[in-house]
């Protein structure tokens, strides 16, 4: 693909019945090596917690895994119940805690059949791991709306604003009651360890404030899923790179906010550079948070890091991407991966995910067994254990 708004540095995603996926599996760090207990996971100003002490993670993506007879974005990557748990018991040998996974109102029939997003939080329990589900898609793909049109191309920009409240496309209910019934459908479960609303917002739209509209959204539905799981947190799930509506100054105005409890961002040669390890920043490190670049719109992931940092509140990498498409280009991408893992750890990332894990290698993104990539999620998490270890 073309480089394009959607490219997202030139990536793409399996199509299955004319609908395209993206999920992402969590590796935790040693740091909370123990696997979920009977804890919540709660934030303690700028860092994650459970069961009282710290809780980092390092990740990979694996998107289908709320498949079922209901709906899969991918039917030929689509995993059984066996094959799902042999899968999240390897990861979770490779230090795996949380995983992270679509469940948007098309794998659950409009909220009517949970059964897909109910076999990922029985499988990471029985392996150990936690679960972040994600309620919607930016880009649109795998979703109920019209296929590769993505939520600020609908009705003219008005799904941030409006739109929400109705039902997209095929959809059974609005995404704010979908969002409202689900969250409180998990709300007692321990093993949810937060709840993404959309993955990749972003807009161009700005009210006549000159906010951006994501502001107004993130407070509403926040507050929403606030209501509906009170022990769980929340985030927005912008990229936070320079994509329009939740960038720079913008992105501290959706972040701030109370019902926000953590910042996201994702690493895309689209909007950075795969050879920087922390791309806006310097010897990888963020710029400061005075830096010019971090009081505009369009600013990279470094003044995500700083502008967190400011606010007091945690940040996770959602996203971080490498193509490769030989045995030298996976080993590349691992040492490029390590160096923007240890990066965004040593600038105090809660959470390091990267993109994204398949059996099949689909559009040269994805990371398989025996992929170089796996093992660099070993040496994240001793990053990350060493950065969580006040005596160290």
């Amino acid at each position: 693909m073309g480089p394009g708004r959607r490219a997202h540095g030139a990536r793409s995603r399996p199509r299955a019945g004319g609908v395209v996926a993206a999920v992402a599996l969590v590796l935790t760090s040693a740091v909370a090596c123990a696997g979920p207990d009977e804890s919540f996971v709660e934030r303690d100003g700028d860092r994650f917690v459970a069961g009282g002490e710290p809780y980092r993670f390092v990740g990979v993506n694996l998107y289908d895994a709320a498949a079922s007879d209901v709906y899969s974005c991918n039917p030929a990557g689509r995993l059984t119940d066996v094959e799902l748990a042999a899968t999240f018991e390897q990861l979770r040998e490779k230090g795996a805690g949380v995983v992270r996974f679509w469940a948007f109102q098309s794998y659950t029939e409009g909220g009517r059949d949970f059964s897909g997003v109910d076999r990922v939080l029985r499988a990471a329990e029985d392996a150990g791991l936690r679960v972040m589900p994600v309620l919607e898609d930016g880009p649109g793909d795998c979703s109920t709306g019209e296929e590769d049109v993505p939520l600020d191309q609908v009705e003219s920009d008005s799904w941030y604003t409006e739109g929400y409240r109705e039902p997209l496309g095929t959809a059974r209910l609005s995404f704010r009651d979908y969002a409202a019934l689900v969250a409180e459908r998990y709300a007692d479960e321990p093993v949810v360890a937060a709840w993404t609303l959309v993955n990749e917002a972003e807009t161009p739209r700005r009210t006549s404030e000159d906010r951006s509209v994501l502001v107004s959204f993130a407070q509403d539905v926040g507050a929403v899923v606030h209501e509906a799981a009170p022990h769980h947190l929340v985030t927005l799930g912008t990229q936070g790179n320079g994509a329009p509506g939740g960038s720079g100054t913008d992105l501290r105005e959706v972040y701030e906010l109370p019902e926000m409890d953590f910042v996201e961002v994702h690493d895309w040669a689209f909007y950075g550079d795969d050879e920087s390890a922390m791309p806006g920043g310097e010897a990888g490190r963020p710029p400061s948070v005075d830096d010019a670049r971090c009081r505009r719109t369009d600013a990279p992931v470094g003044c995500a890091f700083a502008i967190a940092a400011e606010l007091g509140k945690p940040l996770v990498v959602g996203e971080v991407g490498i193509t490769a498409q030989d045995e030298r280009g996976r080993e590349r991408r691992a040492r490029l991966l390590a160096d923007k893992g240890r990066a965004a750890l040593d600038a105090g990332a809660s959470g390091y995910l990267l993109w994204h894990w398949s059996r099949e290698d689909t559009d040269g993104y994805d990371i398989g067994p025996g992929d170089p990539a796996l093992d660099v999620l070993g040496e994240l998490a001793r990053t990350a254990e060493e950065a969580s270890d006040p005596s160290s």
